[in-house]
């Protein structure tokens, strides 16, 4: 037995594994990254929406919206993205397929208001990434 404890700890020593010493891995470097939206939202063609963006009176709340995220990758993005409706606070949790593509019920998103309504559409995005912008608001009036 301290035949094995020896061996051990020379090898401990010779590894340079120490339990009280840090780890010398690196986390990843933060990596900036721009997005942009295309796609139908209700009636509306969005071609490259990288900044907030007035659609007036373009929404069908009883149809669905299909997006694309410009930029869409899976080693800075996760598979999930948020719409949230500013006015009345409705909004859901979609699944982005592996293209970065996402589809929508917009009366899951829109609820009933009438006037201005504006949607915040924000994708997660992994721990070392900063998103630029950090979400894009969609304007629509009816």
């Amino acid at each position: 037995m301290k035949r094995f404890l020896f061996v051990a700890a020379v090898l401990l020593v010779f590894c340079g594994c120490t339990p009280d010493e840090p780890s010398t891995v690196a986390p990843p470097e933060p990596v900036e990254i721009h997005w942009a939206l295309s796609g139908m939202f209700g009636n509306a063609t969005i071609d490259s929406v990288k900044a907030d963006t007035q659609l007036s009176g373009m929404v069908n709340r009883s149809g669905t919206s299909t997006l694309h995220l410009d930029g869409f990758d899976t080693a800075y993005f996760e598979k999930r993205i948020s719409l949230r409706h500013l006015q009345v606070n409705a909004g859901a949790e979609v699944d982005i397929d592996d293209n970065g593509n996402f589809t929508f019920d917009n009366m899951e998103v829109f609820g009933l208001c009438d006037g201005t309504n504006s949607i915040r559409i924000t994708p997660t995005v992994k721990q070392n990434v900063n998103l630029v912008p950090s979400s894009i608001v969609l304007y629509s009036y009816r």
